[in-house]
């Protein structure tokens, strides 16, 4: 059976991963390691958009925070997160430059897909 993208690669001790191509809908938490690799984690969805990631990973981290530079897709990400009263999950308007500045606030898992 053949896969639709290739598998992701662990680098640094599992700190990061490469995936090649986008899978079907719905099993981009599988490319990035699967539910084991968010379970009980802090993780930004870097690009957010409309936070389709930050929704699915979500439901097994810790926390998630969404960072995208459009303000429109994070309100309608917020008004998502509201309507469905999610707790764990945040969105910010900002770009992913300034996230260096920011030295105070760590992630175990940085997600950054269909951001380029």
């Amino acid at each position: 059976m053949s896969r639709r993208w290739r598998d992701s690669e662990d680098l640094e001790a599992g700190r990061s991963l490469i995936v090649t191509r986008h899978p079907r809908s719905g099993r981009e938490i599988e490319a990035f390691g699967g539910v084991r690799r968010f379970r009980g984690k802090k993780v930004i969805d870097i690009g957010t958009g409309n936070g389709r990631l930050a929704f699915d990973a979500a439901r097994v981290a810790r926390y998630v925070v969404g960072v995208d530079p459009d303000p429109g897709a994070v309100a309608m990400a917020r008004e998502r997160c509201e309507r469905e009263m999610v707790m764990n999950l945040e969105f910010r308007v900002g770009d992913a430059r300034d996230l260096a500045t920011r030295r105070r606030e760590r992630f175990d898992v940085a997600i950054f897909s269909w951001s380029l």
